[in-house]
């Protein structure tokens, strides 16, 4: 109720103190949380009926998403994107065809690729459990940056050198053809001038670096859009940290707090969600609505408006996506809790008739009472706008055929 799905008319003890505004589209409502995206209705397609795990944990909710499998399916199910890697290819030969920026903790390790090649992993830029504060003027992707004393030059002599010594095994080994494949991968990273400009903020005019904003999401959110700029076939964001777990200097100051959604007390006060129920450890709770709701709607619709401005909207399909909902009712603590029978997620681009809301949850917005989905259904609407025909069904390495999501069916109105 305070994004997508209003409920005005909620009881007392659900209420949201954010009322709803109207949007570029009659009759569809947002949060008044989301001014800027209100005004680009027409652009998005959400749906108010998803649902998730019954019981809902982060990593078991995470899963279902990034694979479109239950978190307990008796096999490893590889993540959405490396199954679309491995089916479609890339369009970028220097970068991996699947990025996960800035690779940050619990999302980290429920990616999977399950019984595909250690090649269709994702490329996770973050090298601390908590990813890279990419607001940081001095931020780098640690694995391209050049050891010292080793330039441009001497790192070609080198290819050179090992070129000449595995040419006769190249020739006879089809492991090492496969190995070879993976050093050239490696040498395109970090010679490449395609590589080093979609990494390079710089680049940017400042019109669009303050319309994305300069803080850690406004970055994230950009350096999304020059990699699929750049070629890279499926990125995935995701924006929690900050860099390190470190001692608040000061109440509603975002440097040692999660920038998190995961809000059990203190939804709506001015400053840090934590309280007497997160005790010493504060910051876990992240910020709440006031602070992180504007710095969202700014990021997100930069992104939208950004890409369709490129024309990069109508062939790249956006989406929208937590792991779950959060109770209707406001708990004691103030904040809400874990909820997966019902949540709201978004989708722009790739085709998607914008201005339309898909199903509808109940008064106080915590069950679906129209047209429910399910992280399946999510699964299955991205490989279809993708192209991907999902009726052939993957293979295993035993040769045994296996669905591309478990029984799930595309959410036909984004069509």
């Amino acid at each position: 109720m305070d994004t997508w799905d209003p409920k005005p008319n909620a009881p007392a003890d659900h209420c949201t103190p954010y009322k709803p505004i109207a949007t570029n589209v009659p009759g569809v409502h947002f949060s008044s949380l989301m001014p800027l995206l209100a005004r680009q209705a027409d652009k998005l397609g959400v749906v108010r009926s998803m649902t998730t795990a019954e019981a809902p944990s982060h990593p078991n909710a995470c899963e279902e998403f990034f694979k479109g499998y239950p978190f307990d399916a008796p096999f490893d199910f590889p993540d959405i994107g490396s199954v679309a890697v491995h089916t479609l290819g890339s369009e970028c030969r220097e970068l991996p065809g699947y990025i996960f920026c800035p690779g940050i903790n619990m999302p980290n390790h429920v990616t999977s690729t399950g019984f595909l090649p250690a090649s269709r992993a994702p490329w996770k830029l973050g090298t601390k459990n908590l990813g890279e504060n990419l607001a940081d003027p001095t931020w780098k992707v640690a694995s391209l940056a050049p050891q010292p004393g080793t330039n441009g030059q001497r790192l070609e002599i080198r290819q050179q050198l090992r070129d000449g010594l595995n040419g006769a095994a190249l020739s006879r080994l089809d492991a090492a053809q496969a190995l070879e494949s993976y050093y050239e991968n490696a040498f395109d990273l970090l010679t490449s001038p395609r590589v080093h400009k979609a990494f390079d903020f710089s680049r940017e005019p400042d019109k669009i670096r303050d319309r994305y904003g300069r803080d850690h999401r406004g970055c994230c959110y950009l350096l999304g859009r020059k990699l699929i700029e750049a070629g890279v076939r499926f990125v995935t964001v995701t924006v929690i940290q900050p860099p390190e777990h470190v001692e608040r200097p000061g109440y509603g100051q975002p440097k040692g707090v999660f920038l998190n959604w995961d809000h059990h007390e203190g939804i709506y006060q001015n400053g840090p969600c934590g309280g007497p129920q997160a005790m010493r450890n504060q910051e876990r709770y992240g910020l709440p609505h006031p602070i992180m709701m504007p710095s969202l709607d700014r990021s997100l619709s930069a992104l939208v408006e950004d890409m369709d401005a490129r024309g990069l909207l109508d062939e790249t399909l956006v989406c929208f996506v937590t792991e779950m909902g959060r109770t209707p009712r406001i708990n004691k603590w103030g904040g809400r809790d874990h909820w997966g029978r019902a949540m709201s997620i978004a989708f722009a681009g790739a085709g998607v008739p914008g201005g339309q809301v898909i199903g509808e949850t109940n008064r106080d917005g915590g069950e679906v009472v129209e047209s429910r989905y399910t992280p399946a259904d999510y699964a299955e609407t991205i490989y279809r706008k993708l192209g991907i025909n999902t009726a052939a069904r993957l293979r295993r390495p035993d040769g045994r055929p296996i669905d591309f999501t478990d029984s799930g069916r595309a959410i036909a109105s984004l069509f």
